[in-house]
């Protein structure tokens, strides 16, 4: 008990003293924390997956979500994830530091895991190199670097709806009596149909998330946010694209898997981003100081779409 205990603490006050040291950048900070976001995520739907199919098994009994040690996945997040990635600021090169992520998976896996499991193949290894570590790391560096805005913004926004549509209700399915059975045991063209709706939601986040990339040189996320005023493409008819559609796909995707925890979750979530009207928004975080805002905040509606795109007309005559 007290060498899992290690696992986790060891790394999480190690990368807690990073967060807290003054002279850590701001942007190594962020591209810290979306490391750890990937590496968590990807880790957990990974090792769930092993689990399934009979690759890992398990030797503990407690602290387990669907199967997965939560405290396991945790500590590896944050050392692929995080703090191998800020070998970066220690002058680090790039070979040296892929060299030191095989490395630690293979340690993690083979010394530190075996206080969870025991191993029994090494695709394991290797999915975990190229699909947890990998990605972590370009992440975090891209976003410290400031470059590849379009790879990064799409690991960030695989990682979200891996977050939303994954993560959020297996939480609310592992503290309630609902379960994925809704989903899993409905015909595939049914589901299919189902999920059609889904396709609206998903075209505002897809068209949001390109124009914060391309106009606006920046992602979702609000510590990495766009550096220029974003009023084309989808917002040129709507202000909030990205507000509205994570409420429609997470209000539909409640219909889809039988859940009203994530129905009703999504009416909530209208809620605060009516009253905390800024969060999110792809074009707030720069719009304070621009004589463009208020223009365009007058002229684009919120959460009602636009049925013609006349901001770009309207601001000529500004």
């Amino acid at each position: 008990m007290i060498m899992r205990s290690l696992l986790l603490l060891i790394p999480l006050a190690l990368w807690t003293a990073l967060f807290i040291n003054p002279g850590i950048p701001r942007k190594e900070i962020t591209a810290s924390f979306l490391g750890f976001v990937w590496a968590f995520i990807s880790g957990l739907i990974l090792n769930s997956f092993f689990i399934q199919q009979g690759l890992l098994n398990i030797t503990i009994s407690d602290n387990l979500f669907y199967g997965v040690p939560l405290d396991w996945v945790f500590a590896q997040a944050i050392i692929l994830g995080s703090l191998i990635p800020l070998c970066r600021i220690l002058g680090w090169s790039k070979p040296a530091q892929q060299i030191l992520q095989v490395v630690a998976v293979v340690l993690l896996y083979y010394t530190v895991g075996l206080v969870f499991f025991t191993l029994n193949n090494l695709v394991i290894l290797i999915s975990s190199t190229l699909l947890v570590a990998m990605p972590a790391r370009m992440l975090s560096a891209y976003t410290a670097n400031d470059s590849h805005i379009r790879i990064r913004s799409a690991l960030q926004a695989l990682a979200w709806a891996s977050l939303l549509l994954w993560f959020f209700p297996s939480t609310v399915f592992y503290l309630t009596s609902d379960n994925w059975f809704g989903l899993l045991q409905r015909d595939l063209i049914v589901t299919a149909i189902y999920c059609l709706p889904l396709l609206i939601p998903a075209g505002l986040l897809i068209s949001a998330l390109y124009q914060f990339a391309t106009e606006g040189n920046g992602t979702a996320f609000p510590y990495d946010p766009p550096k220029n005023l974003v009023t084309g493409g989808i917002y040129q008819y709507i202000s909030n694209p990205m507000q509205l559609g994570i409420c429609l796909m997470m209000g539909w995707w409640g219909v889809v898997i039988q859940s009203m925890w994530i129905f009703i979750s999504a009416l909530i979530a209208l809620v605060l981003f009516i009253v905390f009207k800024d969060v999110c928004n792809g074009s707030c975080a720069i719009g304070n100081g621009n004589p463009q805002w208020e223009s365009y905040q007058q002229a684009v509606p919120k959460w009602i779409p636009k049925l013609t795109a006349n901001y770009s007309a309207h601001n000529k005559n500004i």
